[in-house]
């Protein structure tokens, strides 16, 4: 009776383990292989919000945004919306997620993007996507923004600023030099910097080549021209500026849309 309990117990382990390897049996689209969920949700918005992890072919992680504090954005125009993968992701539904693999060179291409150079192209990589959302252009506007709002409130709050923040345009700054009784300006001379939240530099003036200020100039980034209202000659500043006072919502090569940035200023003299 014993081995006869024993055989029947083998035979249903056999088939739980039949069931499963059916459940992780990986199926053929194009250029992409992947286990297929139960459902699909092809949706027509333009934007996708993603967690993405990715593995070389030495099962080694290389990507994963889980850990970078921001999820992958994907606009549906800037991708080759012919490509198995970009089809893919267009049926994975809101919070399910796809198990995939595919050539480096194939997943980068569908993405309009190049691969990395610690990639070989034509090495097959491993990954599994978690799909976050799905965004309209008035939806994707939104969470950028509400996104941005985070960022500098976060900053704000783990920083030791002894700052003040401007109620009319959300800019949080900090004089660091003060000067009793100095004059306004409309011209000066100055040195400032541009950072990102994480300290990253954008642009710096150079040593002993100071920037000229001139209040009228419209060329210079807005959150400047605010910063400039509140300072006297001598003082110098830093603040987190909102995107809406430094590169927009579009962004530009360097600076994405949405992006806050940190303005230092240091005024040097005024030459009215």
């Amino acid at each position: 009776m014993k081995i006869k309990g024993i055989f029947v117990l083998l035979i249903v382990i056999g088939l739980i383990s039949c069931r499963q390897e059916e459940k992780t049996t990986y199926v053929k689209n194009g250029n992409v292989v992947y286990i297929p969920t139960e459902k699909q949700c092809k949706e027509n918005k333009n934007h996708l919000l993603l967690d993405i992890k990715l593995q070389n072919a030495l099962d080694s992680v290389f990507l994963d945004t889980r850990k970078m504090g921001r999820k992958m954005e994907v606009h549906r125009l800037d991708t080759d919306i012919t490509s198995s993968f970009v089809r893919l992701l267009q049926q994975i539904c809101v919070d399910d997620s796809l198990i995939f693999k595919i050539k480096a060179q194939d997943f980068y291409q569908s993405l309009h993007g190049s691969v990395p150079i610690y990639l070989n192209a034509m090495d097959t990589i491993s990954g599994i996507v978690w799909m976050r959302g799905k965004l309209d252009d008035l939806e994707h506007i939104s969470y950028k923004k509400a996104f941005e709002r985070s960022q500098i409130d976060n900053f704000i709050q783990t920083q030791r600023w002894n700052g003040n923040l401007d109620s009319a345009s959300a800019i949080y700054y900090e004089k660091l030099i003060k000067t009793q009784n100095a004059t306004q300006f409309t011209k000066a001379k100055i040195n400032y910097v541009l950072k990102t939240l994480q300290d990253q530099l954008l642009y710096m003036t150079k040593k002993g080549e100071p920037f000229l200020y001139d209040v009228s100039d419209k060329k210079v980034l807005l959150g400047i021209h605010l910063l400039m209202q509140k300072m006297k000659k001598g003082e110098s500043v830093r603040a987190v500026i909102p995107s809406e006072y430094a590169f927009g919502p579009s962004g530009n090569k360097v600076v994405p849309g949405y992006f806050p940035v940190i303005i230092e200023i240091e005024i040097l003299e005024d030459t009215d």
